[in-house]
């Protein structure tokens, strides 16, 4: 009998029931000449076998990526086109419809455009604290709302292997609980206090900062008070401010199944986090559990061709080459000051470099000859065009893992959110530079772009990062692979828990043994001087008495 496993849709032959398993009382030579005959035709049975069986491990897995901005969609639809091109069935509930969603045919959408995140999203150059925490309580009556969508109700129905849920549409773990399936977190940046507390990722803000934060190590004390602090903050933030909120709205919506118990003992039993971040590059490294998962770098590719005139345009740049400059998806043209973009437009308008300019509008008002402008822009295949002498971003964590994926170095111009901190990483690595608005001037802006371009050893950095990057046992695609039919096959496996997930901090880091150590050293060295103090009183009456 022929006994196959599939691992990443390749089949496998089992060690238990090999097709070399010959009856003993059959002769040597017999047995010899059928090993030989098997093993000549092995690769021809495998291959029907896989063709016969195909599909039979097909999973139903259900992706819900809503809230949040529309870059994160690129991280979501790596891990969705693979587990799909795998021949697994992918139910995505999202608010950003793509083209590998409609023409996949493992791949069934369920678009909520009325929940777009992005219509909510503030002037990015005029954001402040209070406008993020607003904006972290308008996520909860979006998330509810999208449950009220006929075709995610129709998802109670219906039965799923696996679950994958981006941290910000915690509704959803409604229907996980239903499910009673196992669930992996999907996270579009790097981890989080509350991520890693959920499956016990030990946390140490005395070396790992903040993604808000642009501190490098080693930190000072006030570094390291001031990051303790923040984590406490954001904690609490989390947990109070968004996941109570978004509970709260949730379960005054009349859509809460009967028994549902609180949000945070559901999300307990979580099985995997993936983030997205490549764990060889981070830097200081730190300390994970196993079930935190790295994909970073998922929506990475090799560039391709680029389309007929933008090529033609690229390739007659000559040997000055030319220069991409792009805000990502959030940043909107309309945003940008006035005063910044003539100041852009001068700057550009004085290389003789050619300028290919991601912009919201068909022109730029007094755009020089050698700018060229474009709602939409192939990044990666610009990226990786031999004629590219510099990429100025606005410090996003895709673009920048794009940057290093195609070996480029950064101009960076972050605006909000975690894009200082991924250029002020950019910076210390030595890969690239970092220019705040309020710096910026024509002549500044000028200087640096030519600074970075002209940089061999920026070149050499990012080179050797690119190469670490690729240089991985499995790609961030297989990973992603492995790791969620490995915890259908496991049933959610809860043997890789870390203990830390259910123990309270104070035990984690041994804190009430230390405060007894430290009291009973306290006690005795106490006892003892009170003991030495007695005696020497003592002996200090008698030597006196004897004296008198």
């Amino acid at each position: 009998m022929l006994s196959v496993v599939f691992i990443h849709n390749t089949p496998v032959v089992s060690d238990r029931l090999s097709l070399y398993s010959v009856p003993v009382s059959l002769s040597c030579s017999l047995r010899r000449h059928l090993r030989m005959g098997i093993a000549k035709y092995m690769p021809l049975l495998i291959a029907a076998t896989a063709l016969t069986l195909q599909g039979s491990y097909a999973y139903r897995v259900l992706f819900v990526g809503l809230l949040g901005t529309k870059s994160h969609t690129n991280f979501y639809m790596g891990i969705v086109k693979e587990l799909a091109d795998s021949g697994h069935h992918v139910t995505l509930v999202t608010a950003y419809s793509s083209k590998e969603s409609r023409t996949n045919e493992n791949i069934r959408e369920i678009w909520i455009p009325e929940v777009d995140y992005s219509h909510n999203s503030p002037n990015r150059f005029n954001i402040s604290f209070s406008t993020f925490l607003n904006q972290l309580t308008e996520m909860a009556p979006l998330c509810t709302k999208s449950l009220r969508n006929d075709e995610v109700q129709g998802l109670a129905g219906e039965e799923f292997d696996v679950i994958l849920l981006s941290p910000f549409n915690d509704c959803y773990l409604s229907i996980v609980y239903q499910q009673q399936a196992p669930f992996i977190y999907v996270n579009p940046l790097g981890i989080s206090p509350t991520l890693g507390g959920i499956v016990g990722n030990p946390d140490f803000p005395s070396f790992s900062t903040l993604q808000l934060y642009d501190h490098s190590h080693p930190l000072t004390f006030v570094q390291r008070a001031k990051n303790e602090l923040a984590t406490i903050a954001t904690t609490l933030i989390t947990k109070y401010l968004f996941l109570d909120t978004m509970e709260k709205d949730f379960r005054n919506s009349g859509l809460c199944p009967e028994g549902l118990p609180p949000f945070e003992e559901v999300r307990r039993n979580v099985s995997l986090v993936f983030l997205n971040s490549v764990r060889e590059l981070e830097t200081p490294t730190r300390p994970y559990v196993p079930a935190v998962i790295h994909l970073g770098g998922i929506h990475c590719r090799p560039a391709e061709q680029l389309p007929k005139d933008l090529g033609k345009w690229a390739e007659e740049s000559g040997e000055d080459g030319f220069i991409f400059f792009s805000l990502g998806t959030a940043v909107k043209s309309v945003d940008l000051p006035e005063s910044h973009r003539q100041m852009l437009v001068g700057a550009f308008g004085s290389l003789k470099q050619r300028i290919l300019w991601k912009w919201d509008d068909e022109s730029i008002p007094g755009m020089p000859p050698n700018v060229r402008v474009a709602k939409w822009l192939p990044q990666q295949d610009i990226l990786g065009h031999p004629k590219l002498r510099l990429f100025i971003t606005h410090g996003g964590l895709l673009s920048t893992l794009e940057s290093v994926y195609h070996g480029r170095p950064v101009l960076g111009l972050p605006v909000f959110g975690d894009q200082m901190a991924n250029m002020k990483d950019v910076e210390r690595q030595g890969w690239g530079k970092t220019l705040l608005w309020d710096d910026l001037t024509e002549g500044r802006l000028l200087k640096e772009i030519i600074s970075v371009m002209n940089n061999r050893t920026m070149h050499e950095i990012v080179q050797s990062r690119h190469r670490l990057m690729r240089d991985q046992p499995l790609t961030p695609r297989e990973t992603a692979l492995f790791w969620t039919e490995y915890i259908v096959r496991h049933n959610g496996a809860v043997h890789l828990r870390s203990p830390i997930a259910e123990m309270p901090w104070y035990k984690v880091y041994n804190t009430d043994v230390w405060l007894v150590f430290v009291m009973t050293s306290v006690a005795f060295t106490w006892l003892f001087s009170r003991i030495g103090l007695t005696v020497t009183r003592f002996l200090i009456r008698k030597v006196k008495a004897k004296q008198d």
